[in-house]
């Protein structure tokens, strides 16, 4: 087991524990019909510590993973900049959200990070599920990561209001498809 897939690991279980904590305290704001995002939780006196712990771990665990991956290969390379990416937004989306509710101009730049984040995920998917040929369950991962994104642009388009089972489906799915790439691809090759 490398340092990297530790780190990678921890990274997503922090997201998943502190959100977990997050709807624990507060599930009347995401759990209903007229859903609600994630971020709804970073504007409350309650859920503000869990939510910004959740982003802020995830993120940083993810540059300790970016950095525990060499860089003898392309894939390592691509991976790297991925694990570094996905923090760079997850800090974009927490720190997005703490104004978003103070006027229209931080509510703007609040969703074009959400959107960023559900462009970003998807989009790596497609490249660390290529990276895992051959695993079965992972096609999976990819077709929920998906989904989610269609539910997203749902939501975006006021059809339905879905926005946190989205943001759940591309998460889950992506911190799994992250998870399972850097334990294979970060491995450290015996010379």
């Amino acid at each position: 087991m490398s340092r990297a897939y530790t780190y990678a690991l921890y990274s997503q279980l922090t997201l998943l524990v502190f959100v977990g904590v997050c709807l624990a305290l507060h599930p009347g704001l995401v759990l209903k019909w007229n859903e609600a995002g994630l971020s709804n939780y970073g504007i409350h006196i309650r859920t503000a510590i869990p939510y910004s712990l959740a982003f802020a771990g995830s993120a940083a665990l993810a540059v300790m993973a970016a950095r525990a991956t060499p860089t003898d290969t392309r894939a390592r390379i691509v991976l790297r900049a991925i694990l570094r990416a996905y923090a760079l937004v997850s800090v974009l989306a927490l720190f997005s959200t703490y104004g978003y509710t103070m006027n229209s101009t931080l509510r703007h730049v609040h969703m074009a990070a959400g959107i960023t984040v559900m462009a970003f995920e998807p989009l790596a998917s497609v490249w660390l599920y290529r990276q895992l040929r051959g695993f079965r369950h992972d096609a999976l991962w990819l077709i929920l990561e998906l989904a989610g994104l269609l539910l997203a642009a749902i939501d975006l388009l006021a059809l339905l209001h879905v926005l946190f089972l989205a943001q759940a489906l591309t998460g889950v799915s992506f911190g799994v498809l992250l998870v399972h790439a850097t334990q294979r691809i970060a491995v450290p090759t015996l010379r």
